[in-house]
């Protein structure tokens, strides 16, 4: 209450225009003043003639007390300096200023504290002397006062003040002499009627004020419209024409003649078909029906074919007629409007095509389903397609926007050739198109079409500057609109989830939507908002697998998994909610979860133990994962060399630059950099020249193959002569068997990983596993020492 009370008086200190940052010297300030002025001004009669009423009341009704013989003079002084308030109002009402100065203000404000003096001396002198009837009136009329004092001066919250605080302060002073109880109940009152009109009077204050500026701003800105209005006006390409009561031009000729390529010389006879071929004009029935009529006439547009290209002008105008009321012509201005009427073609066109393809927008696309949706003479078999081209990313990172967009262009063509003529093709936006089919025949129609769309696609395209492109096809979507697709909102829908399971399913084929997968996007989005949940209530946790070395069979490090045990699902496995995870935009939160526990825990173990960690591509994307790395370490303790992070070799086919820069910065820390799942994806061995690998994991797929393919037996072998040739450490992934190891040791793998050597620990589970390796670790080394020892 104390700070508001000191934020208010700190209010009412500062002149109006200071409250809002303008500083008293500006001109902004001065033109407020003024208009603080003005409005004051305008109510100075209905303040005076309160000021002469209230003193008459006063006089009137009370007559004892010993000050009594003092009110005729009180009046008399009131009434004076009431007569003078009117005097100056009929001087300076009629003037217009714009500016007034502070010293100027200052006389409004002593005219403030002299009537609030004035007003003070009722209830300081007459009030405690007062009969109880009259110390009623003279409460009503120094309240009302106050009051409507304070409404009128709010617009200069000094005078408010002024006013309020001599007044009260005569009041408080009165009411004191009186000492009854009830006089001190009066006061209290007083003062938050005083408070209250102060608050009030600043919120009006500050209304006034914002309402000031942005009138002075609006002016600014009508002032420089005008400006503008003008210099349009000077430099466009209106002209003024007038026709005699003939119809014919006797002004305005040239204008015709340079927009239209011809000078009507009748507006009775424009459009005549015997008019030149070279131009045709159109509009001169509305011309003529006004000009009959003796109409004025706005904004009739004509146009002229000439040479290829269509003119528009705007044409307005009005009759004339002589001092007897004889008509004799029309006279008006004409525009030309080509570059306008273009301009709207444009945006007409553009509000429902594409404007690289030419193809039809989403917004026209979206409205001819619901067209046909509503037709009564639609096909019982049609439906919609959802093409989304597959490698188009790459080209147009690889080879410019310029090629992408070229790309597309020829994209859109070969879809249009193979659609019938009544089917709607659109470009959705970005690489992605829709179709919808009105012309099929059967499900096995819409088969070969989509079959025949991705045939077309995938065959190369010759760009312009031998940017020739290859390896692009699309995946396919396809909803049927006898699927209980009751909206075109549904049947986007459907068309879009059975996109989603094309691109999930191998890319370059189509699927047609069924229940099923409505139930799995269902499930999808409970599991994104279940997600969500478990990062808030901390349901996600880590474990770790063993990492054993391949000679000695005894654990080397941990690879940190992350899990989520599900309230009532159980346990989701990784791969269902981390891509769920990376759409949402929540793998950072996750991964520097993952990284910091997974930190944490690895400095209660031996310190010959390492702890491996996963990054997904996505936490590479906003260049943080460098320094995410360095706080992890520096916080919890671990040493720099004891950190393996593993990537996917997703994450190196975009952004090869920056990739390897951030690598490379994160091997400058002291970490080991592992690449994982090595051989099923893009593999390249420009990989591994390029950026600082420590180690390769080879992909499980391999691992359980080995045993009965011999050609996946061989592809591991080269892998692992690959990693010895260029030093680095060999990780075999999913070993479950004795046979698996048998087979594996004969390639010099430098570590193992699976089932067969440990599953996934729990965070409790840890310390005895690794006190047990710890026993199996110095039984091994006592061994070793006495066999050597035996051999001495």
């Amino acid at each position: 209450m104390i700070s508001y009370l000191t934020n208010l008086m700190g209010f009412f200190s500062r002149n109006l225009p200071s409250a809002a940052g303008i500083s008293n010297s500006s001109e902004t300030a001065g033109r407020i003043r003024a208009s603080q002025i003005g409005a004051l001004t305008s109510a100075t009669p209905l303040m005076m003639l309160s000021n002469v009423t209230n003193a008459t009341a006063i006089l009137l009704f009370i007559q004892q007390g010993p000050f009594s013989e003092l009110l005729p003079i009180w009046v008399t002084v009131v009434f004076f300096f009431s007569a003078l308030g009117i005097y100056q109002w009929i001087k300076f009402r009629d003037r217009e200023t714009y500016s007034v100065s502070l010293r100027a203000q200052k006389k409004f404000l002593q005219s403030s504290a002299l009537f609030g003096s004035l007003w003070a001396f009722v209830p300081m002198f007459i009030y405690p002397y007062a009969e109880p009837g009259t110390q009623v009136l003279i409460i009503a009329i120094t309240g009302g006062m106050l009051g409507g004092g304070a409404m009128s001066l709010c617009t200069v919250p000094k005078a408010l003040v002024i006013w309020l605080v001599t007044i009260g302060s005569g009041c408080a002073i009165g009411l004191g002499i009186a000492g009854k109880p009830s006089d001190y109940g009066v006061m209290m009152l007083l003062a938050c009627y005083f408070l209250m009109l102060l608050h009030s009077g600043r919120s009006l204050a500050m209304n006034y004020l914002n309402n000031l500026i942005n009138a002075f701003k609006l002016e600014e800105k009508n002032d420089t419209i005008s400006v503008l209005l003008k210099d349009f006006s000077e430099n466009t390409s209106d002209w003024l024409w007038q026709s005699d009561e003939n119809g014919t031009l006797i002004h305005g000729q040239e204008g015709f003649q340079t927009y239209l390529g011809t000078t009507p010389q009748c507006f009775c006879v424009i459009g005549d078909p015997s008019a030149p071929d070279f131009v045709k004009i159109k509009g001169a029935n509305v011309i003529k029906k006004y000009w009959l009529n003796r109409e004025a006439f706005m904004d009739v547009q004509i146009n002229a074919f000439i040479d290829g290209k269509t003119r528009w002008v705007s044409i307005a105008g009005k009759p004339l007629y002589d001092i007897k009321e004889n008509f004799i012509g029309f006279r008006g201005v004409a525009s030309d409007i080509t570059d306008k009427k273009e301009a709207e073609e444009r945006i007409a066109y553009l509000a429902h095509n594409d404007a690289l393809t030419g193809l039809v927008n989403r917004t026209h696309f979206s409205r001819a389903i619901n067209e046909h949706l509503n037709s009564k003479t639609k096909r019982s078999l049609w439906g919609v397609m959802f093409l989304d081209l597959d490698g188009f990313k790459l080209v147009n990172d690889s080879k410019g926007h310029a090629a992408g967009d070229q790309l597309l262009e020829m994209v859109a063509k070969r879809i249009k050739a193979l659609c019938a003529e009544n089917d709607v093709v659109a470009r959705l936006g970005g690489d992605e198109f829709a179709i919808l089919c009105r012309s099929a025949k059967s499900i096995q129609g819409m088969t070969t079409f989509a079959e025949k769309l991705n045939h077309s696609i995938k065959q190369p395209y010759e760009l312009e500057a031998d940017r020739n492109v290859s390896g692009i096809s699309t995946s396919i979507g396809i909803a049927l609109g006898d699927q209980g697709a009751a909206s075109e909102e549904s049947l986007l829908h459907n068309a879009d989830l059975a996109l989603y399971r094309a691109k999930r399913e191998g890319k370059s084929t189509y699927r047609f939507f069924d229940l099923e997968m409505d139930h799995l996007e269902r499930k999808r989005r409970l599991l994104e908002q279940d997600l969500r949940e478990a990062l808030v209530k901390d349901q996600l946790s880590v474990s770790f697998q063993p990492l054993v070395s391949a000679n000695s069979k005894i654990t080397e490090g941990f690879e940190a998994l992350v899990r989520w045990n599900h309230p009532e699902h159980g346990d989701i496995s990784p791969t269902e909610f981390i891509p769920i995870a990376e759409r949402l935009g929540l793998i950072n939160e996750i991964g520097h979860k993952v990284l910091f526990e997974a930190c944490r825990y690895a400095t209660n173990w031996p310190t010959h133990l390492f702890v491996s960690v996963n990054l997904s591509p996505q936490q590479f994307i906003d260049n943080r994962i460098v320094h995410s790395v360095h706080e992890v370490l520096k916080e919890t303790g671990l040493e720099a060399h004891r950190l393996e992070l593993e990537v996917t070799e997703g994450l190196l086919i975009e952004n090869t630059e920056n990739v390897t820069k951030v690598l490379n910065q994160l091997k400058e820390i002291g970490v080991s950099i592992a690449l994982d799942d090595f051989g099923t994806g893009y593999s390249s061995l420009s990989y591994l020249l390029k950026f600082p690998f420590d180690k390769l994991k080879i992909d499980r797929s391999f691992i359980l193959a080995i045993e009965t393919d011999e050609m996946a037996k061989n592809v591991f072998a080269a892998i692992a002569k690959l990693g010895n040739i260029l030093k680095l450490k060999i990780t075999a992934e999913g070993v479950e068997t004795q046979e698996q190891v048998k087979v594996l040791e004969t390639y010099n793998c430098t570590h193992f990983q699976g089932f067969l050597f440990g599953r996934p620990l729990m965070i409790e589970e840890m310390p005895a596993f690794i006190m047990q390796e710890q026993k199996a670790h110095l039984e091994a080394t006592t061994k070793t020492d006495n066999a050597k020892k035996l051999i001495a």
